[in-house]
C-alpha cells in the first residue's frame, strides 16, 4: 500500500515548536489561550506573528520541530512493509527543510510531494495513495468517494475547538492508532467514519 502522510502537525509537531516560540518571543501561554477561545496572533502583532510563521516553514527552524510522539518508530516500521508518501500543503521555497528534517530523523519515503496549498485530492489519487493521513479537516472534504482512505489525526495541533468532520472520514487520535488503521485497511476493512482504537494499551494524544 502506498501511504500518505501529512508533515507539519502529523509527522513533525509544528504545534509544539510554535508554543515554545510563542512563550520565549511574546511571553504567553498559547495552549492556555487556545483553551479559552482566544487566537495568539492579535495579541503577539499579525506582523511579528507572520514573520514567525514564515520563519518556522522557510528556514532552518523546520529542523527544530520535534516528531509527533511515536510517528518515527512507527512510519519507520510501516516502511518494512509500505511505500511512504509525504504529501504536504507547503509552498515550494518551504520544501528544503522539510527533506532535510525527513533525513535527519531517518524516515524512508517513496515521494515528497506538496501541494502549494491547493486539495490534496488530485495528487492522492493520482499516486494511488491507500491512505492519507493529515491533522487538518478541510483537506478532506474533496475526499467523498475518492479512492483514499482519508485519515484524520484528532487533536493534532493545538485548536480552540474540536474539528468537525464528514462520515467518510476515519478519526484516529495517535500514532498507534492509525499502525491499527493501515492494519485493517490491510485486512479489507475500508469502513468509513469509525474512530479507531488499538487494540491493546491506551491512546494519549
Amino acid at each position: 500500500m502506498r501511504i500518505g502522510l501529512d508533515f507539519d502537525d502529523t509527522l513533525a509537531d509544528f504545534s509544539a515548536l510554535l508554543v515554545e516560540l510563542v512563550a520565549a518571543r511574546f511571553g504567553f501561554d498559547l495552549r492556555a489561550m487556545h483553551a479559552e477561545g482566544k487566537p495568539g496572533r492579535p495579541l503577539a502583532g499579525a506582523e511579528r506573528w507572520d514573520a514567525m510563521i514564515l520563519e518556522m516553514l522557510e528556514t532552518d527552524l523546520t529542523l527544530a520541530m520535534p516528531p509527533k510522539p511515536d510517528a518515527v518508530e512507527i512510519a519507520q516500521r510501516l516502511a518494512e512493509r509500505h511505500e511512504l508518501v509525504v504529501l504536504t500543503s507547503r509552498y515550494d521555497r518551504e520544501m528544503p527543510f522539510l527533506h532535510a528534517w525527513l533525513d535527519q530523523h531517518g524516515i524512508p519515503t517513496s515521494d515528497v510531494l506538496w501541494t502549494n496549498r491547493e486539495s490534496k485530492a488530485p495528487p492522492a489519487r493520482h499516486h494511488g495513495l491507500g491512505v492519507l493521513f493529515d491533522d487538518t479537516a478541510r483537506n478532506f472534504e474533496d475526499f467523498v468517494e475518492h479512492p483514499t482512505v482519508p485519515a484524520l489525526f484528532l487533536g493534532a495541533a493545538v485548536s480552540p475547538r474540536a474539528p468537525e468532520y464528514g462520515a467518510h472520514v476515519r478519526a484516529v487520535s495517535h500514532w498507534r492508532e492509525f499502525e491499527v488503521l493501515v492494519e485493517t485497511l490491510e485486512a479489507g476493512d475500508p469502513t468509513p467514519g469509525a474512530v479507531i482504537r488499538p487494540a491493546t494499551g491506551s491512546a494519549g494524544a
